[in-house]
């Protein structure tokens, strides 16, 4: 190896260490997200007592991770009896609140993986970029990912989001190596990728039409396209079904202990209880044929039943809905990228519409992902976070990577042999990224670009994971100590206990507004109402109602924790006189 690509491969190590390094130092501080009880719950009861009846919104594989890594623990073995669906609140405060071991460590273990699942994604993107476009493409590319804030906040909790986007890039990779040369490894591995995207996250069932599209495309610049395209066709149904013998198999040891009848009930209550009666009926009589596929079928049934339906109150430029905003993603995408990424796609686009024959192949398979994920957001009623369009990002990384190639072959046309303009802009953002990832951390989560105001202005343009998950808790009991403040109101959003981490119950235990310090979550200035109202939660969101109207007319504002908690100072109530009472306020 010459010295120019050994110090390629260190300076690549180097990244993806520095990548992992700010995701273990947040997630150390960082206090349970709002889903993340759920799936570390399910995770154990998934490796520990081989039950997948909890959580079946989610395939299993990223929280099997979680799991294993939770065997660590001297956890005490599952309950004979799992309790099931969206019901278990109770018994996963006391999993994880409760135990002989302490919840920050439970969360620690369960995390770890997860970082794990991020190393792999910057080596898979770094070794593909370089075998396509050489070694210092591959570094562009690399940094643009390992230095994203939403990469190095969303690695640091337990979900599938980042692992999403490594089956993603996976599975077009493999199939476009097998579409390429299909030899029966390859095309093994192609259906092992495909099948482990699926069982990751719903989201990867477009993964099919995305390659069926890509194969359909590539086919036509063959001698004879229509007999290339119907041997594409036919492989990929091959593949297809491979996927399916692995998803199957992820999800057979998870469901043979599961009673029939709570299979059915679950089954029942994620789809028929989102306006599917006929659909949930025709999945439940599958129980008794393939309870792997029909716990599949009813995971992924209620993911596109709340897609339909909505799932909880959507909030985007100060306005608030149930049924989703067409567009949210795309203005989701502009806001929570970073500066360097919003650049990249801007100039890829460019590139493709000034020479859209150089860049075909880079069109095909690395802006067709993007562009399905994109449109099929856009009948989506659920809307929570940029998380969800992670996978776009090493897709856009490749296209850059591809541009970078060509700008810098612009070299030798440059005036007395220096690189061209473009070459050195992309070796410049990569390095605003850095800065921008620097000054955000550890609050990667709450991170905006400086083209719409920043992290500050972020909480006034969205909400939810974008913004506020819950992970600023225990800073919060941090500040509360240090300012000594007795008796504050907390009103928090997220997975972790108040009461646990302050020593006082959470606005939703006691919804009394108190004078003194008030620590508010960003979520609750912005949706709380709407979203206890939702939730059928009247009397709680009629208090949280006039507490926020009591901030507004009344709060002084007096710090914030994170981006994510704010803190006022709310005065006491001058007294008013009853009716007929000569006596004037003080």
């Amino acid at each position: 190896m010459s010295r120019d690509r050994a110090a390629t491969v260190l300076a690549a190590a180097a990244l993806v260490f520095l990548s992992l390094e700010l995701v273990r130092d947040h997630a150390r501080d960082d206090s349970l997200s709002a889903d993340e009880p759920v799936h570390i719950l399910s995770g154990w009861l998934e490796v520990s007592g081989r039950n997948a009846i909890v959580n079946i919104e989610h395939p299993p594989l990223a929280k099997i991770l979680a799991g294993l890594s939770l065997r660590s623990l001297a956890l005490p073995p599952p309950p004979p009896v799992i309790p099931m669906g969206t019901r278990f609140t109770d018994f996963g405060h006391e999993f994880l609140f409760e135990n002989r071991v302490s919840p920050d460590a439970i969360a620690a273990a369960a995390r770890a993986p997860f970082r794990g699942v991020l190393a792999a994604l910057l080596l898979l993107l770094f070794a593909a970029a370089w075998s396509r476009y050489g070694p210092a493409a591959a570094l562009v590319a690399l940094l643009l990912v390992a230095l994203d804030p939403n990469f190095v906040a969303h690695a640091g909790v337990v979900h599938t989001d980042v692992g999403a986007s490594l089956g993603f890039l996976a599975a077009v990779l493999s199939w476009e190596a097998a579409r390429r040369r299909p030899t029966l490894l390859r095309l093994a591995l192609a259906a092992l990728a495909l099948g482990l995207a699926l069982a990751t996250k719903f989201s990867a069932i477009l993964l099919p039409p995305i390659l069926l599209l890509q194969s359909l495309l590539a086919s036509r610049r063959d001698p004879r396209p229509g007999r290339a395209a119907t041997r594409a066709v036919l492989r990929l149904a091959a593949v297809v079904m491979g996927a399916l013998v692995v998803v199957l198999a992820v999800y057979a040891p998870l469901s043979a202990r599961m009673s029939p009848d709570h299979q059915r009930a679950v089954i029942h209550e994620m789809v028929a209880g989102r306006g599917a009666p006929r659909l949930s009926a025709a999945i439940e009589s599958l129980v008794p044929v393939s309870r792997p596929l029909a716990h599949y079928l009813g995971g992924l049934a209620s993911v596109l039943r709340q897609s339909a339906v909505g799932g909880g109150v959507n909030y985007l430029f100060g306005k608030s809905s149930v049924h989703g905003f067409p567009f949210y993603f795309f203005a989701a995408f502009a806001l929570k990228s970073s500066i360097a990424f919003l650049a990249v796609t801007a100039v890829t686009l460019v590139s493709f519409l000034r020479r859209p024959a150089g860049l075909a192949e880079e069109a095909r398979l690395f802006l067709l992902p993007p562009a399905i994920l994109f449109l099929s957001s856009i009948g989506s009623a659920y809307n929570i976070g940029i998380r969800h369009m992670l996978p776009v990002y090493p897709f856009l990384a490749l296209a850059a990577a591809a541009v970078f190639v060509r700008a810098a072959a612009a070299r030798g046309r440059a005036t007395r042999g220096g690189p061209a303009p473009a070459a050195l802009a992309l070796l410049a953002l990569p390095l605003v990224a850095g800065y921008e990832l620097l000054r955000i951390h550890p609050h990667e989560l709450s991170y905006f670009n400086a083209f719409v105001g920043g992290p500050e202005n972020g909480r006034k343009l969205l909400s939810d994971s974008n913004v506020d998950w819950g992970l600023d808790l225990k800073r919060l009991a941090r500040e509360l100590e240090r300012r000594r403040a007795p008796k504050p109101t907390i009103v928090y959003f997220g997975g972790d206990d108040v009461l646990y981490r302050t020593g006082v119950p959470d606005f939703a235990a006691d919804p009394i507004p108190r004078p003194g310090l008030v620590a508010i979550s960003a979520f609750h200035l912005a949706v709380g109402p709407e979203f206890h109202d939702y939730h059928g939660a009247h009397d709680l969101a009629a208090a949280l109602r006039r507490l926020n109207g009591e901030l507004a007319s009344r709060g002084r504002p007096v710090g914030r924790v994170g981006y994510s908690i704010y803190l006022f100072e709310l005065p006491v109530a001058a007294s008013r006189p009853e009716p007929g009472d000569n006596r004037h306020p003080p």
